[in-house]
């Protein structure tokens, strides 16, 4: 009779604890539907979609909706494209690692230290010789792909750190425009420095280039450059570092970087003022330009694979 009764007490604990988890879920979900945010200035309540209060005529940056917002309320740093690369960073790296392993010994090298240059290649990554000879979407695909989960763990922490605040500061066009052509600025520096032959990947150009945007734009906000500027100037200083002490690809690190510093002087942040009507249109087209290359870029680095798999 005893344990009877205290089966029911823990099975009644058990879906209190479950109706408390949903109505948490359903609160979340509400909040993420609203129609209406604060100014951060004022603290009056306007449309979320506004760009400047009508009260107080603050700039307002990105605020997540919907979904994004539901999962902004959970992840607090929550921003879609960082979010998104990171996402399409672990798939490749995740999808390359099943197709190359063979159940042996070595698998666990892979796992860490990636596969061998050649077989890099085949999935993507930059080639100096290839890219001239016509194969430009390697400049892409190279971003995504990077050798061994130590490598994609060290950019993924960067990203996850650096990402959203720039993202928040340029607004999802401007960001995605600065990680890609930075990241391409990287490998045509590298493959320019070190020859045709150079088989190499990841996303520490487009990184260096996020750094580098930061710096510039901390430095035109405020005189001598924010806490924030000094801190990325830091990771700058550390990155180039210890790329010298690992043999990691500087020349991409600072093609990247100085790339990041030039777009972060030209492209105005979308705190500093609001966009006209054309100005948006044009972002907008060069968002989902720019996001059709990556696709594009990605089904060539899967499809090369698969296809030399075919014919082998």
């Amino acid at each position: 009779m005893m344990n009877k009764q205290r089966f029911l007490w823990k099975l009644n604990r058990l879906m209190r604890q479950i109706e408390e988890q949903w109505d948490t879920i359903r609160n979340l979900w509400r909040g993420s539907q609203s129609a209406t945010r604060m100014c951060p200035e004022c603290r009056a309540l306007i449309d979320r979609r506004a760009k400047t209060c009508p009260l107080c005529k603050a700039t307002l940056g990105y605020r997540a909706a919907g979904l994004g917002k539901l999962l902004q309320n959970v992840v607090p740093n929550f921003m879609p494209v960082s979010f998104v690369l990171l996402t399409v960073n672990f798939a490749l790296f995740l999808l390359v690692f099943a197709a190359e392993r063979d159940l042996s010994a070595q698998d666990l090298g892979r796992l860490v230290w990636g596969v061998t240059s050649p077989r890099l290649a085949r999935w993507g990554a930059d080639v100096g010789a290839l890219v001239s000879a016509g194969q430009w979407w390697r400049l892409v695909s190279a971003i995504f792909l990077h050798i061994g989960i130590v490598h994609l763990a060290f950019n993924s922490y960067a990203l996850i750190f650096i990402g959203p605040l720039l993202e928040e500061s340029l607004g999802k066009e401007r960001f995605l425009f600065v990680y890609l052509l930075t990241g391409v600025s990287g490998f045509l520096l590298s493959n320019a420095y070190y020859g045709p032959w150079l088989t190499t990947a990841g996303a520490s150009g487009a990184i260096f280039g996020l750094i580098g945007a930061g710096i510039a734009l901390s430095k035109r906000s405020s005189r001598g450059g924010s806490l924030l500027g000094q801190q990325l100037i830091h990771w700058a200083i550390y990155g180039f570092g210890y790329g010298l002490v690992i043999g990691a690809n500087n020349a991409a690190h600072f093609g990247g970087f100085v790339a990041g510093l030039v777009f972060g002087y030209l492209l105005p942040a979308q705190h500093r003022g609001p966009d006209s009507a054309a100005t948006r249109l044009a972002w907008s087209g060069i968002y989902w330009l720019l996001i059709a290359v990556v696709a594009l870029s990605l089904l060539f680095a899967i499809g090369v694979p698969a296809l030399s798999s075919a014919t082998d």
